[in-house]
């Protein structure tokens, strides 16, 4: 059986250098992987060259089997920022994906009820972004990427604006949300504890350019709750993680 994501020596080269060289690793069916590794290192370019709307200068990309060769139908894909439609309620910017598809969003709406609930937004359906906190409005982005239950969800630092407390609550708030609706998933993070508490495998990328320097499989137990930032064997990983990465010398 093809994985989910298989990247063959992927490189892209820019006229300012080599963002990324040479990466090779699979995200099997279901998992949950992340990518780290220091600032500027390639890991949104490698994101968006598996979305395909970067090409790649060498290598390439697929996706259960099927090489990437422009925009990737049927995936989702959450950003850093939320950006919601201030003119929308959130119950309308999370239709709006099935809009965008030309779909009928009456049709979608039993599954964005559905969502927004599981995201702990219920009650807040009829509200605009400005009434919203900076994580409600990532959850209500979340639910808009995942109306259309796409097997494959790309999220690119997507809490990397939320302060410490919100972005730990988000991690929770992300974990409760996959267990139940179990994409694939390729997760960009500069939070090595974001990557321990939610990953399957975290893969570690070198510094400019970006090169695939390790891949750590976590074998922790689900669901992770806070009580598993303490556990003996979160410390190990986070810490083994973490020196790969300051090996490279680089913040």
């Amino acid at each position: 059986m093809a994985a989910a994501v298989a990247v063959d020596s992927l490189s892209k080269r820019f006229d300012t250098g080599i963002a990324v060289d040479g990466a090779s690793f699979e995200v099997g069916e279901n998992e949950f992987v992340s990518l780290v590794g220091p600032s500027g290192c390639g890991k949104s370019t490698l994101l968006r060259m598996v979305s395909g709307l970067v090409v790649p200068t060498a290598g390439k990309v697929l996706v259960r089997g099927n090489e990437v060769r422009g925009p990737v139908a049927g995936l989702g894909m959450v950003f850093q920022a939320p950006v919601l439609l201030p003119w929308r309620t959130t119950i309308a910017n999370v239709l709006f994906t099935a809009e965008m598809r030309g779909e009928s969003p009456s049709r979608h709406r039993p599954r964005a009820l559905e969502l927004i609930k599981l995201a702990g937004l219920e009650g807040f359906e009829k509200s605009y972004p400005h009434e919203l906190s900076g994580g409600m409005q990532q959850r209500a982005a979340i639910c808009r990427a995942l109306l259309l239950n796409p097997s494959l969800l790309l999220m690119d630092e997507p809490f990397g604006a939320l302060d410490i407390i919100t972005r730990e609550r988000m991690g929770f708030e992300l974990q409760k949300i996959w267990s139940a609706t179990r994409n694939t998933v390729l997760f960009v993070t500069h939070s090595i504890t974001e990557a321990v508490l939610l990953s399957d495998t975290i893969i570690v990328m070198s510094a400019r350019p970006g090169r695939i320097k390790a891949v750590f499989k976590v074998d922790l137990k689900r669901p992770r709750d806070p009580k598993t930032l303490s556990n003996a064997r979160f410390v190990e990983l986070a810490a083994a993680v973490r020196d790969n990465i300051e090996a490279q010398g680089v913040e």
